[in-house]
């Protein structure tokens, strides 16, 4: 791998603006880069649907059509506070922002690994199959750039994602299912200070529905949490209604359906012993994962990582990514760590040297479709 290229380049992309629905300066500077590497490069109108100012971007370029088709994703979007990046690179090789925004190594470090092993594939003229890259939009907000990707586009028979955390040998061999929910109290009005017995508050009764239903971790597979309890109001009316929004995950679909019940009936119950009603419907918002040894997928991606000179560590995780989309729209991906700590926060960092490791493992996996 060209170290100075990687340098150069993740410096160059983490100053490029790119908050979630305004990555079309990242996408401009992604498409020159591959179009100098002979991909062809679309984007579809994801942007256009979700609000945003540039779709995700689609490449490809042919090979032997005798080897398999491998996906390469990546999400070009940051979250806030990400305007205005200013990177710095320490002793050890580590690039580090200035501490008023986050660096953006989530996914711009995926994004720079892709592009340094193209790159180095390209130029050595290496045999390979053909070859997509899909660098998506708001990844940040809930996986929306990948969701709007129409399935017919993937051309791929296997992906590889590089936007997970964790040292380089992480393998993400399990994602979960997640669900956002949400139940509305409704007790009723009264003067809190005249007659407040004549009321029915919708605080009280979701508190103690708070209080009784499955929250945090629930077991290894699965997490519940609320994001959002609402009752504003004067504090001189008993609260007639309250809403909260939350969400829960598993690793097992089966159990995922228990807890939701579980959370459901606490509601009702709750509702009814204290003469409210309440509301609850829950949303399915992206499938989980499970690759087993066996499987294609993960196979290429540990042997790759061997022959890249790291030591695989499958791991089951608790957050989602692309990968799930791209999985249950029929391309089996997996994500693998490439070394960023601390993201979403003014602290994040990465080594240099992880994002030339994460190249070769790319190159690797390449080879090997």
């Amino acid at each position: 791998m060209d170290s100075a290229y990687i340098r150069n380049l993740f410096l160059e992309l983490v100053q490029i603006d790119s908050h979630s629905l305004e990555e079309a300066s990242m996408a401009k500077r992604c498409a020159q880069e591959l179009e100098s590497l002979g991909f062809e490069v679309t984007f579809d109108d994801a942007g256009q649907a979700l609000g945003g100012n540039t779709g995700n971007l689609i490449a490809y370029l042919p090979g032997d059509e005798t080897k398999q088709t491998v996906l390469l994703a990546a999400h070009m979007d940051t979250v806030r506070p990400g305007v205005g990046v200013k990177p710095r690179v320490d002793e050890n090789g580590v690039v580090w922002s200035d501490g008023t925004t986050v660096l953006g190594a989530d996914d711009k470090a995926g994004v720079t690994a892709i592009l340094s092993a193209l790159r180095h594939i390209v130029q050595t003229n290496m045999s390979h199959g053909p070859i997509q890259v899909v660098f998506t939009i708001a990844e940040e907000m809930g996986l929306q750039g990948a969701k709007q990707l129409d399935a017919k586009r993937l051309r791929a028979d296997l992906g590889l994602s590089l936007d997970s955390g964790g040292p380089l040998g992480t393998v993400v061999v399990a994602g979960p299912t997640q669900v956002k929910w949400q139940a509305v109290f409704r007790g009723r009005a009264a003067h809190a200070g005249v007659s407040p017995e004549r009321g029915i508050s919708a605080i009280k009764v979701a508190a103690h529905a708070v209080s009784n239903m499955p929250h945090g971790r629930i077991d290894a597979a699965t997490t519940v949490n609320i994001g959002s309890f609402v009752g504003q109001g004067p504090t001189n009316v008993v609260r007639d209604k309250v809403q909260l929004d939350g969400e829960a995950r598993s690793l097992n679909p089966q159990r995922l359906d228990e807890v939701l019940q579980q959370i459901e009936e606490v509601f009702r119950k709750t509702a009814a012993q204290h003469g409210a009603e309440v509301s609850f419907m829950h949303q399915k918002m992206y499938d989980g994962f499970r690759f087993d040894e066996g499987d294609d997928v993960r196979a290429k991606a540990v042997a790759a990582l061997e022959a890249a000179g790291f030591t695989p560590n499958p791991v089951e995780s608790g957050g989602g990514s692309d990968a799930n989309i791209y999985t249950s729209k029929g391309v089996p991906t997996i994500n693998i760590g490439i070394g960023y700590e601390d993201i979403h926060s003014t602290s994040e960092h990465i080594a240099l040297q992880d994002i030339e490791g994460a190249s070769r493992v790319i190159v690797e996996f390449c080879a090997r479709a």
